[in-house]
């Protein structure tokens, strides 16, 4: 049976994708920088996905009423469409970021609870 915390460091290390500050006092530190890693991961995520929606609105608030949205000839309307779709792509993959952060923030807390 692997051990708890080869376990954590293979979710936050190989799942997540995060690289926490390795620590010199040993395994109760570690493991603490991992967490702190985490969940400050977590929340670059939320903080991330909450400015690109206020972006997204921020855009519709300022644009022209004239323009027509959806439009891909050669023009700003166009422009702007791309733009919101871009701003809305970048929203979708930290979503999906944030959602994998937090099934390994829920793996390692009930690997916790376990022993």
């Amino acid at each position: 049976m692997w051990r708890q915390r080869a376990v954590r460091s293979m979710l936050i290390e190989d799942v997540a994708g995060l690289r926490p500050r390795a620590a010199e006092k040993g395994d109760d530190a570690a493991a603490g920088a991992a967490e702190r890693a985490l969940d400050k991961a977590i929340r670059r995520g939320v903080l991330v996905v909450a400015l690109d929606w206020i972006a997204i609105a921020i855009l519709f608030l300022v644009r022209d009423l004239d323009f027509r949205f959806l439009d891909l000839g050669p023009t700003e309307d166009a422009v702007f469409t791309l733009g919101v779709l871009a701003v809305a792509a970048h929203s979708g993959f930290r979503l999906g970021q944030l959602e994998k952060l937090r099934a390994v923030a829920r793996a390692c807390r009930d690997l916790a609870e376990r022993t």
